[in-house]
């Protein structure tokens, strides 16, 4: 009857769209499913089958991406440590070489480490498994706190270190966050910018909570500006400023990529403002009233 030849019809629809979604690839993730000849029947379908290739093709560039750049900023750090071994081992050394070679060799290895648990961490919250222990931080703690890490450096570079706390007149300077997290991302920042001070300047980490309850958390200092064309790229992995810092190989590139994955952890979000040789990063973080606790 009708309804067979209806049935039929469609289940051809579905065969052909089935034998279309199977030539599509890993190497062919950027085809789509013709919406055009598709009957409304399996309309919604093909439409989400399409919309799921966008993601994985989405997700195979990144994949791509973070691979090429992890090669080439290990291959730095390996290149390093065998270089030195072939030269220790070219000829007979003192003990005291031999040990400076060792002490070296320690040095990438920690940096690799490090950047090896920034990658992790990474993928970790691009997969949404990092979870948040949030909690009433009381931000007149947690700043200066976060400033005393990081004097013993300051005073290397010969740079000022200070932290400041300001609230509107009733409001707490209390934020809700995962108290460890944050403080990674404000020393993230901070150790970026004693990176780049001007010796002579100096650094200051301050806190603004309004009469609405939000806050804003900024970390300034003076140095060279960054490109303006550029300052939105700084939170993306493994890039630097190369033009802009002299020393840009002194950090692997992933800081602020992590500030920026903790802060939209939070819900809040993180910017930067660079001129005349001041910047300032910015974070924004809700606070108990703005949050709605």
């Amino acid at each position: 009857g009708l309804g067979i030849v209806i049935a039929r019809a469609v289940l051809a629809d579905a065969r052909r769209l089935g034998a279309a979604a199977g030539r599509i690839g890993a190497h062919a993730l950027h085809e789509r499913l013709a919406l055009d000849d598709v009957p409304v029947e399996l309309e919604e379908s093909a439409q989400a089958f399409n919309r799921m290739l966008d993601r994985l093709e989405a997700s195979f560039d990144r994949l791509s991406r973070f691979s090429a750049e992890v090669a080439h900023d290990l291959r730095t750090p390996i290149g390093n440590l065998l270089g030195e071994a072939q030269v220790a081992l070219s000829r007979e050394r003192e003990a005291a070489e031999y040990r400076g070679v060792l002490e070296s060799a320690v040095e990438e290895y920690e940096r690799m480490s490090r950047m090896i648990g920034n990658m992790l961490f990474l993928a970790r919250s691009d997969n949404d498994q990092t979870v948040l222990q949030r909690e009433l931080v009381a931000l007149d703690r947690l700043l200066p706190r976060v400033v005393s890490y990081f004097e013993l450096v300051a005073e290397e570079r010969r740079v000022g270190l200070r932290a400041t706390v300001h609230a509107a007149p009733g409001v707490a300077a209390v934020i809700v966050a995962d108290e460890s997290l944050l403080t990674r991302a404000l020393g993230n920042l901070l150790s970026n910018a004693l990176r780049y001070a001007v010796e002579g300047t100096e650094v200051t980490l301050r806190a603004m909570v309004d009469a609405e309850g939000s806050c804003r958390i900024e970390v300034e200092n003076i140095g060279t500006a960054i490109p303006k064309e550029l300052q939105e790229r700084v939170f993306e992995r493994f890039f630097r400023v190369a033009a802009a810092r002299e020393d840009s190989a002194a950090g692997s590139g992933l800081g602020l990529a992590i500030v920026r994955s903790i802060m939209e952890m939070h819900g809040g979000t993180v910017s930067v403002a660079s001129d005349a040789g001041r910047t300032v990063f910015t974070l924004t973080i809700r606070t108990p009233k703005s949050s709605g606790g």
